[in-house]
């Protein structure tokens, strides 16, 4: 029996909405990122930015009542894949914790989310 691993770096989704942006304010009350939890790698680009936020965009940014970015760094190359910390804004910063795999793919990042706690209305920002 032979187990095909395929590299995340060859094999993700995109996330290219505009809205994704840590910085828009349009907030819209329909985003809900936990289905995006255990659906394989994802990639911040076009619109959306080029990798997820590393701080606190706010309440109310990234289209969404709730913005999740990235607590801590992203890794370097020779880390390969590390898992981080995801903070979701729910009035105080860091209130609600998840965690994603993050992965150095040369020129970019990918993405894989695990188990939000958080209700919805919350949304994975982007920047560059």
């Amino acid at each position: 029996m032979f187990i095909c691993l395929v590299d995340g770096c060859h094999d993700y989704q995109n996330l290219t909405d505009a809205e994704r942006k840590y910085d828009y304010s349009p907030v819209s009350y329909s985003p809900c990122d936990n289905k995006l939890d255990n659906k394989g790698w994802h990639r911040f680009q076009g619109a959306a930015g080029t990798k997820m936020a590393t701080k606190s965009p706010g309440m109310f940014k990234c289209g969404a009542p709730f913005p999740a970015w990235l607590d801590g760094a992203h890794p370097t190359l020779a880390e390969g894949t590390v898992r981080r910390r995801v903070c979701i804004n729910r009035g105080i910063k860091c209130g609600k914790l998840s965690k994603v795999d993050v992965k150095n793919c040369t020129s970019y990042y990918i993405y894989k989310f695990y188990g939000s706690s958080a209700a919805c209305n919350f949304r994975y920002c982007g920047t560059d």
